[in-house]
This record gives C-alpha cells, sequence and structure tokens, in this order.
C-alpha cells in the first residue's frame, strides 16, 4: 500500500512537509508524491491530472488530493473508492474524470486533527484520514454513503461524418495542445497525422498522445503560442 499526494501546495511553504509530518505519525506506510504543482485553485488541472494518472498506480493506493478553492466552508471532504484504490478529496468535481459509484461523505470526526484549521483540511482532515484508511479504516467507517458528487461542467465530444467537435482539456509543459478527441471515433482521415514528433514535418500537426486522446502539436515548437489556443477551448476537426 502507499499514499499518494496531489495538491496545489507547491513545496515551498510548510503545507506538504506538515501533511507529510502528520501521515508519517500515524502510520508506516510509504507517501509519495504524484505533483504539488497543480495551478493554485485550478481544480480542473487537478481533475485532467487524476485523469490520466490514477489507473497506473496498484490497488490498495490511497489518493489524497486537496485542490481546495472552498476549504472551511459547507462543502463536504468524499471517500472514493474505485477498482481497490481510494481517493479523498474535496467535493468540488477534482474527481469528475475517475467517478465510481463507491462514495462516502467524510464525517467521521474523531480521525480528524483536534483543534484543527478552517484553513488547512490537507494537514488536519485529510492526512488522519488517509493514515487510518492505510491502517485498515474500511470505507463504511468514514460516513455515510452518498449517491451524487459534485462534477465539472463539461461538454463531451460530438463526433460526425462531417465534423468532429471536442474540447482542448489542457496544455503541458512544451506546449502540446490536448483535446478530449478519441482518434479511434473519427471516421475520416485526420489531417496531418502524425506518428511521432521527431519524423514530424515543419509546422502544426495531429498526433495521439499518451492520454490515448488527439493533439495539435510542433515539433521542438509550442503549438498553443504558436496557434493561440487555450485550456477548455472548442476545437473543431474535418476532413480535407
Amino acid at each position: 500500500m502507499v499514499i499518494a499526494l496531489l495538491t496545489d501546495f507547491g513545496t515551498r511553504d510548510p503545507y506538504v512537509a506538515a501533511m507529510k509530518g502528520v501521515i508519517a505519525s500515524r502510520t508506516e506506510v510509504a507517501v509519495v508524491d504524484l505533483t504539488h504543482e497543480i495551478a493554485p485553485f485550478d481544480v480542473w488541472e487537478g481533475a485532467w491530472f487524476l485523469r490520466n494518472v490514477v489507473a497506473y498506480w496498484p490497488a490498495g493506493t490511497v489518493f489524497v488530493c486537496v485542490v481546495d478553492p472552498g476549504v472551511g466552508t459547507s462543502r463536504r471532504i468524499i471517500a472514493m473508492e474505485r477498482e481497490g484504490r481510494m481517493l479523498l478529496a474535496p467535493d468540488n468535481g477534482l474527481l469528475t474524470f475517475v467517478a465510481s459509484d463507491v462514495v462516502c461523505a467524510i464525517e467521521n470526526a474523531s480521525l480528524f486533527l483536534p483543534n484543527g484549521s478552517n484553513t488547512f483540511h490537507g494537514r488536519d482532515r485529510f492526512a488522519p484520514v488517509a493514515a487510518a484508511i492505510a491502517n485498515g479504516l474500511r470505507l463504511e467507517e468514514l460516513g455515510p454513503r452518498i449517491e451524487k458528487i459534485t462534477v465539472l461542467e463539461y461538454e463531451e465530444p460530438t463526433y460526425s461524418s462531417e465534423e468532429v467537435r471536442g474540447t482542448v482539456m489542457a496544455i503541458d509543459r512544451f506546449g502540446n495542445v490536448i483535446t478530449d478527441i478519441d482518434p479511434s471515433r473519427v471516421s475520416f482521415a485526420i489531417p496531418r497525422l502524425e506518428v511521432n514528433y521527431g519524423d514530424a514535418a515543419p509546422g502544426a500537426f495531429h498526433i495521439v498522445g499518451s492520454a490515448g486522446t488527439l493533439e495539435i502539436s510542433i515539433a521542438n515548437g509550442n503549438a498553443a503560442e504558436e496557434l493561440q489556443m487555450k485550456r477548455r477551448q472548442r476545437v473543431e476537426l474535418r476532413p480535407l
């Protein structure tokens, strides 16, 4: 078993170190960092990150996901079981792309640190709950089952023989424009579809990225900047 952390805290402040201290004081399970470089308050970025990493971690992993602009408000903290993995997150859409039907609201306050703050639930609630789960606490001991969680507003791709419409889901550090378009569902030849970056001709091209979706790229260049594309922008794909 391992506890995997995802936050928007960065590493210069004491926040991640405090969370790790709480966990280490309560369990001997290993703690690893997924990332702490999610942009501040950016729930969408965190949700897309999880979509692309959760399936690659083994059953038994406890994901502690804290991108939480609503900390201290009435928003719930939830625990979700997905294919043998447990995910803890604020109920703000962070689990949109990894959703499961097995979810509970974490209401067992005896698990929280005493005298906790209203501004740092990562340390005072998420961390001790994660340690308790790693030590064998069952999902039903965390709180009541819930039927629905908050999901981000998102328009699914549309596919036809004349046009495909999708959304820019992310732009990575290389400037690749990552869409949600499934290339296996495109019924026409995709214009300028390359198989790798190294053999691509100059200029913008399409490529199937590691997420399994269509990307717009420029070899050794920043496609997002050159094409002036932004995340959550709608994109169209048409046959030549």
